[in-house]
Order: structure tokens, then sequence, then C-alpha cells
């Protein structure tokens, strides 16, 4: 089951009231796992993730749902739905989404707004781990319990990039010097 539901993409972003979920809703779990679990690392978020599905979210965990994992997911579906949406693949094959009488929207734009959008998780997604800090949620703060899981404190991820913190360098830099 996923975290956020179409209304809540729509309602939260510029995403049209009429567009089908069937169009962005399997972005929702690529999202999760690819944006929202290496920030969480894998207890906190299958914690998350089971406490959802049996509606007893409460305490830090509901204030970190509905104060930071929401938003995430809203504006990374959004992000990458504006980069997807254009593209329809069906039974006959694959089109340029594109309706009579409309031009279609130039690709500096449509990556303009996809980067503001992933932007805004991006700010979401640096506040929650700040919170986390500060908040004692065991899952978070104690390591990962195999080598396979992800420890949200070996990883940063900067507009959906994963970016382990052991290796991660830009122009001979660590990356956390352009981070902060």
């Amino acid at each position: 089951m996923a975290l956020i539901n179409a209304q809540d993409i729509k309602t939260n972003t510029s995403l049209g009231g009429n567009v089908d979920p069937d169009k962005f809703m399997h972005l929702v779990y690529d999202a999760e796992v690819l944006v929202l679990e290496p920030s969480l690392g894998t207890a906190l978020y299958n914690k998350i993730v089971a406490d959802f599905d049996g509606s007893t979210l409460a305490g830090d965990y509901l204030l970190l749902y509905t104060s930071y994992i929401k938003p995430v997911l809203w504006h990374s579906v959004y992000a990458s739905y504006l980069k997807e949406g254009i593209i329809l693949a069906q039974n006959t094959g694959i089109y340029e989404n594109a309706p009579d009488n409309v031009s279609g929207a130039n690709i500096d734009n449509i990556n303009y707004v996809a980067k503001s959008a992933q932007a805004k998780a991006d700010i979401y997604l640096d506040r929650m781990e700040r919170y986390l800090c500060d908040v004692n949620i065991p899952e978070y703060n104690n390591s990962q319990t195999n080598d396979y899981d992800i420890d949200p404190r070996d990883v940063d991820t900067l507009s959906g990039w994963y970016l382990p913190k052991s290796e991660a360098y830009l122009l001979g830099y660590p990356i956390k010097s352009f981070l902060k």
C-alpha cells in the first residue's frame, strides 16, 4: 500500500485534478524506495510502512509522517511525473501525449518545474533528517541489523540521486561541503 494517495498529490502540487491516477501512482513506490528509504534507513522505513498499513502511526512516527514524509512524496512523485508524463506506453506502441489544439510545453520549462518540485522535496528531506537527529526514534538511531539494509547515516540524497557518504565527492571535494 502506498503511503500517500492520488488526491494527496493532486491537492498539494499543481498536478491537475483530472490526471488519471494510473498515470502517476506507480511513481509513489519508486519515491518511497529511492528517495525516502535512504533518508530514513530500512528499519525506520519498514516501521513507518507497517504502522501506516496497520493504522497505528502515533507520536513521533505520526509527526514524522504528516510533517515530512508526505511532503517529500508529494513533490518527488510530481517531479517524476513531469519528466515521464509526456510519454504513453500502450498496447499499440509508445507515443507522446499531446492533446489536439494544444502546444506541448518546452522541455526546458518541464525540467525547470520538475527541478523546482524536487528541490521542495529535498528541503523536506533535510528538515526530516534534522528532526530525526533531535528525537529518540530507535529504528533511526540504532544501526541496521544486516549488511543489505540501508543505514541512513551512510547516505545523502540530492534531488533524488543516491550518494553514499563514504564515496560522495564532487569536483574533488566531499559532497557534504556542497550540501551545507
